[in-house]
């Protein structure tokens, strides 16, 4: 039997709260079994609430543990089974280091999904002496913890999409709660019978809490979040907005590249492609980001080009509105003036503006948006760009419910 000295050592080094080492023993040159007990002897009764230290059985079985050093760990646990004194029902304790009917510590869980997420299924198994098949079963039995987990303190909702896997033709539906900056669920598809259903498993007490719903422009996430959540404000989306105004800005100057080709004076020519040429992204840029070497680019492309010059100008003031620190009401006025000036530029801007003028509005009474879906959220990458990485690093992923695995693990053990 080791000292105690011996055995404390260990419980230090294990690092397990609550939890002191009894025993431990070599199998192969390689591996250790060491025998772990709960410190606590006392259980509360999860059907009265009553604390209670008699035990009924004792169950003891054996978890893969993080390594130490060289060796794998693999440690010997009792549950125990304990009697209620109050209500005598029989319950086995809780431990905080393993949940209930797993064959590996949360440590261990954390450490393998790192590893995948950071290289892949076959060399995280090699690195911790598991099979591929044992992986995979632990990222499945985390996935599936995670999608028990019902948002009960979710507020604040964002609904957005994503081209799935290759090729960018299907999209994915994309739930975060805006207020934890975490998505919540990913749908194999956007459509309007996929959301509801989802949402609808969430159940009425999750429903009947939520706020806001930010959206992007698409009417049937309008008309599902008015037919399913009727007590939440829908919100249009900002960045959404801005994204189909720089659509039409860009269009415009490609429109414009395309005639200076045609022009037939070659001093001409060459004048209004030089203010054209490598302007697009300083074109839709935020002015304050502009370095100096587009801000010359913008200079010039006024020149020559003084209706997009113009544009630029309008894409800007509609910008500033969404930034300013005003009313609803006052916003109202300020959209009025801009569509007035900026319709003959932005003309499909405009009538979606009017359509969805109500949804626009309510932005300014809380400033809900999903900014953190499409920029800043993780390390100033927003969930759709993280999306993305993932996307690149999982080396032609093509089965959708390891896209998503992926996907929810990333953010609940990599955030």
């Amino acid at each position: 039997m080791p000292s105690n000295p011996l055995l404390h050592f260990i419980t230090k080094v294990i690092n397990l709260e609550d939890i002191k080492v009894i025993n431990y023993h070599f199998i192969t040159e390689y591996e250790i079994v060491i025998e772990v007990e709960n410190k606590l002897k006392v259980s509360q009764c999860p059907h009265c609430g009553n604390t209670t230290d008699k035990t009924h059985q004792n169950h003891w079985y054996t978890v893969r543990d993080i390594p130490l050093s060289d060796y794998q760990v693999l440690l010997r646990v009792n549950r125990r089974q304990l009697r209620c004194t109050k209500c005598h029902q029989v319950f086995s304790e809780l431990l905080n280091f393993i949940k209930t009917r797993r064959t590996y510590t949360k440590r261990l869980a954390t450490k393998v999904i790192k590893e995948v997420l950071e290289t892949n299924v076959e060399s995280a198994a090699i690195r911790n002496r598991m099979t591929a098949s044992e992986v995979e079963t632990l990222l499945k039995e985390q996935e599936a913890d995670l999608l028990k987990e019902k948002p009960l303190q979710l507020k604040k909702l964002g609904i957005d999409e994503i081209t799935q896997l290759k090729g960018g033709k299907n999209y994915a539906a994309v739930l975060v709660d805006l207020e934890t900056r975490k998505p919540i669920a990913l749908l194999e598809k956007r459509n309007k019978e996929v959301i509801a259903e989802y949402l609808s498993s969430l159940g009425l007490e999750v429903l009947n809490q939520i706020e806001e719903v930010s959206i992007d422009l698409w009417k049937p996430y309008k008309s599902l979040i008015q037919e399913m959540i009727p007590n939440a404000q829908v919100v249009a989306d900002r960045f959404h907005v801005m994204k189909q105004i720089n659509q039409e800005l860009d269009e415009r100057r490609r429109q414009e590249k395309r005639a200076a080709v045609k022009i037939k004076n070659r001093k001409k020519r060459e004048e209004k492609l030089a203010g054209l040429t490598h302007s697009k992204y300083p074109l839709l840029k935020k002015k304050e980001n502009l370095n100096d070497e587009e801000k010359v680019k913008i200079h010039l492309l006024q020149k020559v080009a003084p209706e997009l010059g113009e544009m630029y100008r309008n894409k800007e003031a509609i910008r500033d509105i969404f930034e300013s620190h005003i009313t609803s009401d006052e916003a109202l006025y300020k959209f009025l003036e801009w569509t007035e000036t900026a319709y003959k530029f932005f003309p499909k801007s405009c009538r979606t503006i009017s359509r969805w003028i109500d949804e626009i509005l309510a932005y300014f009474d809380h400033r809900t948006t999903q900014g953190i879906v499409v920029r800043g959220a993780f390390r100033r990458k927003g969930i759709n760009q993280k999306i993305k990485l993932i996307k690149r690093r999982a080396y032609g992923l093509t089965n959708f419910n390891n896209f998503r695995r992926r996907i929810l693990l990333s953010w609940y053990f990599c955030s």
